[in-house]
């Protein structure tokens, strides 16, 4: 009896041990997509550079994957995810932004004898990515305003910007970078997105000036050329404008019968560019202005002074969805900023950083992410203070993707060899049409998160961010890119 016992617990031992060592094909499926993801990762051209990765299942909830998902990196424009969560979350997809038009004083006679003034909470829509020209929302003022029976304004067109405070650049924004579109300032009053596009056309004969053309006109700006026009060779263009001032200068060299081309050098303070092309517009309709486009800012105690004001036009911007999809689609660091500046109006009647600031952490502290572990600096991303985690971002991105907008979050990121950033990325595999995803570029930070669907129909959420890699940033690409093949080709 004995002796069989133990033939038993020897046999049982065996069974077990055996058992142990056999695996599922689809346990192989997952052991092989792991050392075939290490082995992207592993890429040597990245060897001096780190690696943040974590991939999940939002089916199962399992981990795919995952190198160093709790550590801090810069994350470059995926800062824009908490930032357009928060704003969809706490503003709504139907969310619009407010502008009206008012006056002081008295209508008689066809003249208006008291100042015209515009107000806004940010409304970053009046360019022609929204409109067929920049102007349209001020033409059909201008038409109003003579419905009215205003031929004449004997004061000043002043803009009120005291919605948001008056800090028109983000914490730490590299100094260099100023000038150029996507470091526009920041501030409530917008047109043509605080820039100018610059279209640059090559003459046919060397003998012919070069052509610059804007896409909106204005004496707010003065635009030099230094240019040379050669035969042969390649062109190259430099197009700077000094701080503190709107005079752009365009240098380098064109080749004849050359390609146009596009350069967007931004406008520093873009209130009084608001006001000037508003008093330019209105002018151009026949209507005559007496005074002087006006900031707000330079009237002593405009509050007090401008409280009785006689409504003329309120303007409503196109719905909030539609303006994040720009902003995520294209990565819009204006667009970005405004968010969080208006979520910090909308809550505390004051949009500034450090009350958006508020809202976002207070949303994030929803999601299960403590405000005391990442850093949260601007809006953008442009900034390299910013930190946080591949895990903090792909809470956030299972969080939005079971949240009442789960279909309008979706829908508003770029799109893999469709649209937006990603729009150039991964056609003829099985991504396209299938990541939806956020990019992220600044100098030597790369960053990618969003969804990607595998072949059995499963939803995976993703983030990769790198930082310090001195490789071309083409080769990021094709690192996060490859792997993005794979789980589009996964079958369990």
């Amino acid at each position: 009896m004995k002796k069989i016992s133990i033939f038993f617990v020897f046999l049982s031992f065996i069974l077990i041990s055996c058992s142990s060592d056999v695996t599922t094909p689809e346990a192989d499926n997952f052991q092989k997509l792991k050392l075939q993801i290490t082995e992207i990762f592993d890429d040597p051209r990245f060897d001096n550079a780190f690696w943040g990765v974590l991939i999940k299942s939002l089916k199962t909830d399992e981990v795919w994957y995952a190198r160093n998902p709790d550590k801090l990196f810069m994350p470059a424009s995926n800062e824009k995810i908490p930032t357009t969560s928060t704003a969809l979350l706490t503003l709504g997809p139907d969310f619009t932004f407010t502008t009206t038009l008012a006056y002081t004083g008295k209508i008689q006679d066809s003249v208006l004898s008291g100042d015209l003034i515009v107000w806004s909470n940010g409304d970053p829509t009046m360019y022609n990515k929204f409109f067929s020209n920049p102007r349209e929302v001020f033409w059909s003022w201008a038409d109003y305003l003579k419905k009215l029976g205003i031929k004449k304004i004997t004061g000043n067109i002043i803009g009120d910007d005291n919605a948001f405070d008056n800090e028109p650049l983000g914490d730490g924004w590299s100094f260099d970078g100023l000038d150029v579109w996507y470091s526009a300032e920041i501030g409530p009053l917008q047109i043509n997105e605080n820039c100018v596009d610059l279209k640059i056309i090559p003459p046919d004969i060397i003998s012919e000036p070069v052509q610059v053309i804007p896409n909106l006109q204005s004496n707010y700006y003065s635009i030099t050329k230094d240019i040379t026009i050669s035969d042969s060779g390649r062109t190259s263009i430099n197009v700077t404008r000094k701080f503190g001032t709107n005079d752009i200068l365009i240098r380098g060299n064109v080749v004849k019968s050359g390609n146009e081309f596009e350069r967007t050098p931004s406008i520093t303070n873009p209130t009084l560019f608001y006001v000037t092309v508003l008093k330019e517009t209105l002018e151009e309709k026949g209507i005559q202005i007496v005074g002087k486009p006006t900031d707000c800012d330079e009237i002593q105690n405009f509050d007090d002074e401008y409280i009785e004001q006689t409504l003329v036009i309120e303007h409503q911007s196109p719905l909030l969805k539609d303006i994040l999809s720009g902003l995520m689609k294209r990565s819009q660091n204006l667009y970005a900023e405004t968010m969080t500046k208006v979520v910090g109006w909308n809550e505390y009647a004051y949009g500034s950083f450090r009350n958006g600031k508020k809202v976002v952490e207070a949303t994030l502290e929803k999601m299960g992410i403590e405000k005391e572990t990442y850093q949260y600096s601007d809006g953008s991303g442009l900034t390299r203070y910013n930190y946080i985690s591949p895990e903090q971002i792909v809470k956030i991105l299972t969080y939005m993707i079971k949240s009442e907008y789960s279909q309008i979050w979706y829908d508003i990121l770029s799109i893999a060899g469709v649209d937006g950033t990603l729009r150039n990325r991964m056609r003829g595999t099985k991504c396209e049409g299938n990541v939806h995803g956020k990019t992220g570029t600044i100098s030597n930070v790369r960053a990618l998160s969003g969804y990607v669907t595998t072949i059995d129909g499963e939803m995976l959420v993703f983030s990769f961010l790198v930082n310090s890699y001195l490789a071309p940033s083409s080769a990021t690409e094709e690192i996060t890119d490859s792997v993005l093949e794979l789980l589009a080709n996964f079958k369990r």
